[in-house]
């Protein structure tokens, strides 16, 4: 194990939390839009395609959660698990805050 790993495996949690984020973002920004949508014509065929788009999100959150939390596993592994030597790197530090940031 080397301090890439642990840059990769950090670097990897923080892309899933904020993949995690925009979709949370997504969510309320599209069902925002057909609130919108259907406050001004509630028959309009686009709302159901701006359904679908919301659908296509909410089904992705449950995909980033798990493989946040599975990332998260990983890197906690990583890091209970390091070399001594390693434990003053930058890498170390960063993927310790993460696993904290992260949680």
């Amino acid at each position: 194990m080397s301090t890439r790993d642990l840059s990769i495996k950090t670097n990897v949690l923080k892309r899933l939390a904020k993949e995690q984020i925009f979709y949370n973002g997504e969510k309320l920004n599209q069902q925002g839009r057909i609130d919108a949508m259907i406050a001004k014509d509630p028959e309009d065929y686009d709302i159901k395609k701006q359904r679908e788009v919301l659908e296509e999100t909410l089904d992705m959150l449950p995909d980033v959660e798990r493989r946040k939390k599975a990332a998260h596993q990983d890197l906690a592994n990583l890091v209970t698990n390091i070399n001594p030597e390693l434990k003053t790197s930058k890498e170390y530090e960063d993927a310790v805050q993460a696993l904290e940031d992260y949680e």
